[in-house]
């Protein structure tokens, strides 16, 4: 143990490097580690969740096989094909918000953007976007799940999406997520 006399010697300036001393041995056996492994975790759930959602969207291999022999002209006509009428375009936006409230999602708000994609028209039909920009919030795993879900649709896109988590510790995220609904509708008609 080292005595009073020795702690004057040292005086204000060596308790002070004594205890930074001390501060920065306990960051490098502790704190550092402990970091370190929630990082780790956190590049884990990344890439779990990366092969989930490529795992959910991987046609079977006869499908892919098919689409390997089709031209990109039959693959545009087929994906034209399976695009919904105008007519189903509120269905459509109904079940994004639908689903969400079913995962238990909170979403106030929803900003709406359409347009007309001219390099898209096929005899007397355009293709139209609809975006719909929306901040989510909720639990992760709901909002994985949703968003799995929502990649199931040929009609829809992910565009983006970018998560906040305000705790490390806790499960709950903010989102800003924005999806495009695609459909097709008689040239002259209004959206």
């Amino acid at each position: 143990m080292i005595s009073l006399r020795t702690w004057q010697r040292f005086g204000v300036a060596g308790l002070l490097g004594t205890l930074l001393l001390l501060g920065a041995a306990w960051a490098h056996l502790v704190w550092l580690p402990r970091q370190q492994a929630w990082i780790d975790d956190l590049g884990s759930q990344a890439r779990r969740t990366r092969h989930e959602l490529q795992a959910t969207v991987q046609p079977s291999q006869a499908a892919s096989q098919a689409m390997a022999e089709r031209t990109p002209e039959q693959a545009w006509q087929g994906l034209w094909q399976t695009l919904p009428g105008a007519d189903q375009r509120v269905a459509l936006q109904s079940q994004v918000l639908a689903q969400a409230r079913q995962q238990g999602l909170a979403i106030d708000a929803v900003q709406y953007t359409g347009s007309k994609q001219a390099w898209a028209a096929q005899a007397g039909s355009v293709l139209w976007r609809q975006r719909m920009v929306m901040p989510v919030q909720g639990d992760y795993g709901a909002l994985r799940n949703w968003l799995a879900h929502m990649l199931k649709e040929p009609a829809l896109s992910i565009d983006s999406l970018d998560l906040q988590r305000g705790d490390v510790m806790s499960d709950q995220v903010k989102a800003r997520v924005a999806v495009s609904l695609w459909w097709r509708r008689p040239e002259r008609a209004r959206p």
